[in-house]
């Protein structure tokens, strides 16, 4: 359940940062302008967007002190704290479901995506590397890691059992 509602909070805060450096970069006189400039201009034009089953209406106010490379830096911050978060939350979930002696396919799993991301940013120039990238860090970022390393095992062990493979 606590993936599950971090999830989704983790996926508001970078759905708000992606709209908001989306407008400055739309906008590049905006991105000059001081804070209180920025929250006036926001005020008057809110930019709503639909992005998936989000709304967007307005912005966060702490946005607007700062610029776009610190932005672009928050932005990643964010991205390795939640990635940090999941693991943990992942291990979390080996240990109470009983099956922490699975925790290296945790580190496998992730090193596997990490790689892959990491090729596709570096190899993939645009916009097509990053949404392979995203996709990927979506997943790791989702209970999808911990719930594939517990059930498919278990899967497996039940069919053996039950004499449904060799």
């Amino acid at each position: 359940m606590g993936m599950l509602v971090f999830g989704f909070y983790q996926e508001r805060a970078k759905v708000q940062l992606n709209h908001y450096t989306h407008v400055l970069q739309e906008n590049p006189g905006l991105a000059q302008m001081s804070a209180e400039f920025r929250q006036k201009w926001w005020d008057v034009n809110p930019q709503p967007k639909r992005v998936h089953y989000y709304v967007i209406e307005s912005t966060w106010n702490g946005f607007h002190r700062y610029s776009m490379l610190e932005l672009a830096r928050i932005k990643w911050a964010l991205s390795i704290v939640i990635l940090l978060v999941f693991f943990a939350l992942d291990a979390l979930f080996l240990r109470t479901t009983g099956h922490f002696e699975r925790w290296p396919w945790l580190i496998i799993m992730y090193a596997i995506a990490g790689t892959i991301m990491a090729g596709f940013l570096m190899l993939v120039p645009g916009k097509a590397g990053y949404s392979v990238a995203h996709e990927f860090l979506a997943f790791l970022q989702s209970p999808l890691p911990s719930l594939l390393i517990v059930l498919v095992p278990s899967l497996f062990e039940r069919m053996q059992s039950n004499g449904l493979t060799d």
